[in-house]
C-alpha cells in the first residue's frame, strides 16, 4: 500500500510541477508578446513621424506619445546604479560602416524636421514574426528580453522613389513586475534601440 500511495503521491507532485512550468511558459510568451507589440507601437509611431505629408503639428504629438513608451520616457534614468541620459536609438548606413547612435528625443526631433523627402514610407516585420529572447531576471521585480525586427525604409521625391533601403534591429526591453490590490500588473517599457546592419535595395 504504501508503495501504491507513493507512486501517486509522486505522480500528483510531477502534475503539479508539470502545470507550473506550463503556467509561467504561457506567462513568459504573453509577456513576450506584449513586448513585440510595443516595439512594434514604436515603429508605427516613427512611420508618421518620418513622413512629412502628416502636419507637423500631429508629428510633434506623435512624438510625445511615442516616447511614453520608453523607459524614463526619453529622459534620463537609473540602470545598473548608474544614470543614463536618455534611451538611444543606432542609425546605420549604406554609406557608412559604424553605426551612430542619438538620444532617443533627439532622433525623433530628427525624423520631423528632415527635409531629405517629400514623402516617406516604412514598413516593418509583423508582430507575430518578430524573434524574441527569453526573459531574464535583473532584479527582483525586473526583466529584460530583446526584440528582433526589420525595418525598410523608401523615400520619394517628386512622387518618384529615389531611395530605399533595410535595416535589422533590436530593442530592449524591460518588463517591470508591480503588485497592486488586484495582483501583480506587467509593465513593458522599451529601452536602447541597436541597428545591426544595412542594406540598399
Amino acid at each position: 500500500m504504501k508503495t501504491i500511495f507513493s507512486r501517486i503521491l509522486m505522480a500528483g507532485v510531477m502534475l503539479l510541477a508539470c502545470v507550473s512550468v506550463q503556467a509561467q511558459s504561457s506567462a513568459d510568451e504573453m509577456l513576450k508578446r506584449r513586448c513585440a507589440e510595443k516595439v512594434w507601437q514604436m515603429c508605427d509611431h516613427i512611420e508618421y513621424m518620418a513622413n512629412p505629408q502628416n502636419k507637423k503639428n500631429n508629428r510633434l504629438f506623435y512624438r510625445t506619445v511615442a516616447l511614453k513608451l520608453f523607459i524614463g520616457q526619453g529622459d534620463s534614468y537609473e540602470e545598473d546604479g548608474r544614470i543614463r541620459d536618455g534611451v538611444t536609438m543606432e542609425v546605420t548606413s549604406v554609406n557608412r560602416n559604424n553605426p551612430y547612435s542619438y538620444l532617443m528625443k533627439q532622433y525623433f526631433s530628427n525624423l520631423i524636421n528632415r527635409l531629405s523627402y517629400s514623402k516617406v514610407v516604412m514598413q516593418t516585420t509583423d508582430v507575430s514574426a518578430m524573434k524574441i529572447s527569453e526573459l531574464q531576471p535583473i532584479s527582483e521585480d525586473t526583466y529584460v528580453c530583446t526584440v528582433y525586427f526589420e525595418q525598410s525604409f523608401c523615400g520619394y521625391r517628386d512622387g518618384r522613389p529615389v531611395y530605399k533601403d533595410i535595416t535589422r534591429k533590436r530593442v530592449k526591453c524591460y518588463v517591470k513586475v508591480e503588485q497592486t490590490v488586484d495582483g501583480e500588473e506587467y509593465i513593458v517599457m522599451l529601452g536602447d534601440v541597436t541597428a545591426t546592419d544595412t542594406q540598399r535595395l
